[in-house]
């Protein structure tokens, strides 16, 4: 896996103790997994929830981190000194934040999870842990700052047999207790899940396609257009975020030979030959989506090279990331349909609570007999609302039809759906809208009547899974399931109205 910061134990890879530092320093979040470092077990930590359905747990029982229930962020907290060292935790899947929770039967400690961090040390409800390195491993342990207590899975003689059935818990952790308490940490901050369907343009302008030169299939950078059938790849991802790439176009796997990428293997897609594997490594880029990618045959990058009567072809061969190896990703789609959208609505995240003021609406009534008037009260906050997806890449540039549901915060800050968007949408965008609220009030006689109002403004996120049709540059229809959405909505709610009377 890339950038995996410490190995076994018993096995510590040369500077890796250095590169754990770095990664601890650096004040960005990271994203993450953590595998324990109990022996026999290479299992990572993974959402879950217990059998009611209602208590949120962690537990060792993950395998696949191209998922959002094994992925997690590493946050710096507020510029503070007594901060330093310190991290935020919080879940991919619901980004809710790591904290302090008690179980009722016994008043164990257990790691469950909070709307908003917090970093009041001196409260309970403080989401703040401290990461401290376990040399020479390079390993990391964590601290529940308030509580002093270490994040821990039990020991004891049956431990590798329930290690999956156990929750993540808390405990003084002493020296004996290294192992169940310390946690090898994969950074995942560039290791994304490429869209299924791909193409690939070289710095060339021109897309990667098979060509047969010398009785094998190269990939030449010489399609002109994403349109055409021959540059549509499928990537088949691994548990551990490497991949396998398809042509669609010959039906076979690329692979290294002895530099050249070829488009010749007839392995599945579970081939452990790492000729076949790749790794993508995301680039900076003002516009588009650019990477490199790294074969793990050789562990060099691919690049376009012309060379041996070979022509601007894929070949393994550089070390580091040169003009000819930035490559521009497309999704080697024509549309996309998003429908079947299922809220996970058992925990919605709800924070950035803020009080609003609506600006104050007047009616009057010159007559002698009493009157209603429905007054249209505007909030000068603009609602929210973006549906995207927390792992798997989707790249502009495909026309997106979804329907979907649209939650919304209600009063005492539940959350419920309470429409339905049906059209066209950039998946990822934000859509925005300004809120109007009507409010029918009772006017006496000669009187004017002023309603001033306020509410309460927050900002949700909300799980969900979906359905994808997808239809290729080949015409081909495909359609699979996704569990990997993420709602973000912001709106108001818990209007109050204040009426106030003034003769005429």
């Amino acid at each position: 896996m890339g950038g995996c910061l410490a190995s076994s134990p018993s096995q510590p890879t040369p500077g890796q103790e250095e590169e754990a530092e770095a990664f601890l320093a650096s004040r960005s979040p990271r994203c993450v997994a953590f595998q324990s470092q109990q022996q026999q077990n290479v299992k990572r930590l993974y959402l879950c929830y217990d059998a009611s359905g209602s208590c949120r747990l962690l537990r060792l029982n993950g395998e696949d981190v191209t998922n959002p229930y094994t992925r997690f962020y590493m946050e710096e907290p507020s510029a503070n000194e007594k901060h330093d060292g310190l991290v935020h935790i919080r879940c991919c899947y619901d980004n809710r934040y790591w904290a302090v929770q008690q179980h009722v039967h016994d008043g164990s400690w257990f790691v469950g999870a909070t709307d908003e961090a917090e970093e009041d040390l001196s409260r309970p409800t403080s989401t703040l842990f401290r990461t401290t390195l376990v040399q020479p491993s390079g390993c990391i342990r964590l601290l529940h700052v308030h509580l002093n207590k270490f994040v821990c899975l039990p020991t004891g003689p049956d431990t590798i047999i329930k290690l999956e059935a156990v929750n993540l818990s808390f405990h003084e952790g002493g020296e004996q207790d290294n192992i169940a308490c310390t946690y090898t940490v994969h950074d995942l901050s560039q290791n994304f899940v490429l869209p299924r369907y791909v193409a690939f343009k070289g710095d060339n302008g021109k897309y990667l396609r098979p060509r047969h030169v010398e009785r094998h299939d190269y990939l030449q950078f010489s399609g002109p257009k994403k349109e055409d059938k021959a540059v549509l790849n499928t990537i088949h991802p691994n548990d551990d975020g490497t991949f396998r790439v398809r042509s669609n176009y010959v039906g076979k796997f690329w692979r290294r030979s002895p530099n050249w990428i070829w488009a010749d293997s007839n392995g599945d897609a579970t081939d452990s030959n790492s000729d076949t594997l790749f790794r993508a490594i995301r680039l900076s880029s003002a516009g588009g989506f650019f990477l490199a990618l790294q074969n793990l045959g050789n562990c060099f990058l691919c690049k376009r090279l012309t060379t041996e009567g070979k022509r601007n072809c894929l070949n393994a061969g550089t070390p580091t990331i040169t003009a000819d190896a930035r490559l521009e990703l497309e999704e080697a789609i024509v549309s996309r349909e998003i429908y079947n959208v299922v809220f996970d609505l058992s925990k919605p995240r709800i924070y950035g609570r803020s009080a609003v003021t609506m600006d104050a609406t007047s009616a009057s009534n010159s007559t002698t007999s009493n009157s209603t008037a429905k007054l249209a009260l505007e909030c000068k906050e603009r609602e929210k609302r973006t549906w995207h997806s927390s792992v798997t890449l989707k790249l502009d540039g495909v026309t997106t039809l979804i329907r979907a549901g649209v939650p919304v915060i209600i009063a005492h800050g539940s959350v419920e759906i309470s429409s339905e968007f049906n059209g066209l949408y950039s998946w990822g965008s934000p859509e925005e809208k300004t809120v109007q609220v009507s409010y029918e009030v009772s006017v006496p006689p000669k009187t004017r009547v002023t309603v001033a109002s306020t509410a309460t403004k927050a900002s949700c996120d909300v799980p969900f899974s979906y359905t994808q049709r997808d239809t290729l540059v080949d015409g081909k229809e495909v359609t699979y399931n996704m569990d990997d959405g993420l709602y973000t909505g912001v709106n108001c709610y818990d209007f109050k109205h204040v009426t106030s009377e003034e003769s005429m």
